[in-house]
């Protein structure tokens, strides 16, 4: 079912666009906005770059802005103290030291901190946005790729994902309209201005989700439906990636250089983030 026409309209407060009957995203904040904000109330507040409103349950509800730090719960900031200090002192210099943003990233790198989130049985009260920070971090680290905001962007996009229940799992018949990249083709060749910056992240997103933790669904599906494999999204993936990072809008979000590198290192990006789901992670798919 091919996505229907993009329409765009303007708020007083932003802009809000319609990729789809399914999807409304509404931006509000330009690049300015990602400035660094202080803690508050013991925990980093979330710097307001945008949000979503999804219209309908869609696959790919959220577009990706940075900080997935500033999605963690109280509970999230109490699973990375418990995990790396076992001393009441311990725990309260380190309660000090996630209050203060300069020092989140380290913490958030150390090794143990990876150990809990995926072998211990206490993670799977962590929400997704703590779960793939550490994970996609870790693994992208791996392969060499060290810049955070490359590993956030990655973790936001993972962390926002939706698909109906069970579509992705091995014995699902659920057929996935958005799974079409000529869809998104399609929408393109009628797309104007900001329309297609939010098109081409959209695809992306999607594709990149799907290449990096579920490649064994697109393998099912290629030998049963004879659909393209990984390989054919993953080029979709950086073609749509390039396209959004020489948008004008890329600029405006902060995004330029991020999307630059991810689409030049997502091969071994994707051949990695599959091995740690194949080594660490059970995502019924």
């Amino acid at each position: 079912m091919p996505l229907n026409k993009p329409r765009l309209r303007f708020a007083k407060c932003g802009v809000s666009v319609y990729i789809s009957a399914n999807i409304r995203l509404f931006f509000f904040v330009k690049k300015s906005a990602a400035a660094r904000v202080k803690p508050s109330s013991g925990i980093l507040a979330r710097p307001m770059l945008g949000c979503l409103l999804p219209t309908t349950s869609h696959p790919m509800t959220r577009f990706p802005t940075s900080g997935c730090r500033y999605r963690f719960t109280p509970a999230d900031w109490q699973f990375i103290v418990e995990s790396l200090s076992s001393t009441e002192r311990g725990r309260a210099g380190l309660e000090s030291l996630c209050e203060d943003p300069d020092s989140v990233q380290p913490i958030l790198d150390h090794p143990k901190l990876f150990e809990a989130v995926v072998m211990k049985q206490g993670a799977v009260a962590v929400s997704p946005a703590l779960f793939f920070s550490v994970v996609v971090r870790h693994t992208l680290k791996r392969i060499g790729v060290e810049e955070p905001e490359v590993a956030d962007y990655v973790a936001v996009a993972c962390a926002e994902f939706r698909m109906p229940p069970g579509a992705l799992s091995p014995n699902s018949t659920t057929d996935i309209p958005s799974l079409y990249s000529a869809d998104y083709i399609d929408a393109l060749e009628s797309a104007r201005g900001p329309e297609r910056f939010f098109i081409h992240v959209q695809c992306a997103n999607q594709f990149l989700v799907l290449t990096c933790l579920y490649p064994s669904f697109l393998h099912r599906r290629a030998e049963r439906r004879g659909a393209p494999d990984v390989g054919f999204y993953e080029g979709v993936v950086v073609s749509h990636l390039q396209a959004a990072s020489h948008h004008a809008l890329a600029d405006e979000f902060a995004l330029h250089d991020v999307l630059q590198k991810l689409s030049a290192a997502f091969p071994p990006v994707r051949r990695a983030m599959n091995y740690t789901v194949q080594e660490y992670l059970s995502l019924g798919a």
